[in-house]
């Protein structure tokens, strides 16, 4: 086995431990220690509050209704306003998005050399592949796109002379 392998299955580890495992245990853990530091001792020294979250499961439900629907909130409000500056600066950090835009340009321009299109057409076919797009390497053989289907392209302007 390569480098490449342990490489991604410790990125795999990462993920899973960081985005769903981590989330859920501390999640739990936060409502735990919640009850148990706070709301425990209150209801304890306020009896108006006694059957309505002295039990562990009426506090969990309870804050569950309120902490989920506020932590939508927060999430939505991430969504539409700080994606884009995550994104900007993931962009600026990222090599590969650089070497495939500047590539863009220069082909745009008419500076590639056919050695250099052929290695990023490789580049990318091996990525297509691997991600088992490869339907989408065929230019013949591409699936038509669902919104421009039936829509016929516009013919070119004719000169005047």
């Amino acid at each position: 086995m390569n480098e490449q392998f342990f490489r991604r299955r410790w990125l795999d580890f990462r993920n899973g431990h960081s985005i769903y495992l981590a989330f859920i245990l501390t999640f739990i853990n936060f409502i735990l220690i919640t009850y148990n530091f706070a709301v425990d001792k209150i209801v304890k020294t306020l009896p108006f509050l006694h059957g309505f979250a002295d039990s562990l499961l009426a506090f969990t439900i309870l804050f569950v209704v309120v902490y989920v629907p506020a932590a939508i909130l927060i999430g939505y409000w991430h969504r539409r306003n700080q994606y884009s500056v995550e994104n900007e600066a993931m962009l600026k950090e990222n090599w590969v998005w650089a070497w495939v835009m500047r590539y863009e340009i220069r082909l745009i321009q008419g500076k590639t050399t056919p050695e250099e299109n052929e290695k990023m057409v490789n580049y990318l076919e091996t990525i297509l592949k691997r991600q088992k797009k490869d339907a989408l390497i065929s230019v013949d053989d591409l699936p038509p796109v669902p919104e421009f289907q039936g829509v016929s392209e516009p013919e070119p302007a004719k000169k005047m002379s």
